[in-house]
């Protein structure tokens, strides 16, 4: 994070998270991150440290990842999403296999989005505003 000081960014403290991803046709698979976000809005930068193998394996000159909004159904926006020919790339599992939090496909384009449950919302405010990370 050293080298995005000059943003001149607050940063949420970041936070170890292990979280279980599935992706079509793979087996879910669990990888641990490092994850922080700028503070202050309206728009958030997300900073991950990834893992080879994981949907945020790092990528070449620290490009831009994906793009993200909150949705207020994940899985009716996913099948959205996909009708409007976006392709399903990788979600975090939820307790009954299927997507839960959040979910990243690709647009027609070919840039990534990420889209997340509004749910999360409050906890992720609440970390960024220097409560622990939920």
């Amino acid at each position: 994070m050293e080298s995005f000081r000059p943003l001149g960014l607050r940063w949420a403290t970041p936070a170890v998270r292990s979280i279980v991803v599935g992706r079509p046709n793979l087996a879910p698979t669990s990888f641990s991150i490092l994850v922080s976000y700028s503070c202050d809005g309206p728009l958030h930068v997300e900073l991950i440290q990834g893992a080879a193998g994981s949907p945020w394996e790092p990528l070449a000159n620290g490009v831009m990842h994906h793009l993200g909004w909150w949705v207020s159904d994940l899985r009716q926006s996913i099948a959205m999403l996909e009708a409007e020919s976006h392709v399903l790339e990788s979600w975090m599992v939820g307790n009954d296999g299927g997507p839960a939090r959040f979910a990243y496909l690709r647009a027609p384009g070919g840039q990534l989005v990420e889209i997340v449950d509004v749910a999360i919302r409050p906890n992720l405010m609440a970390w960024l505003h220097g409560e622990a990370y939920v």
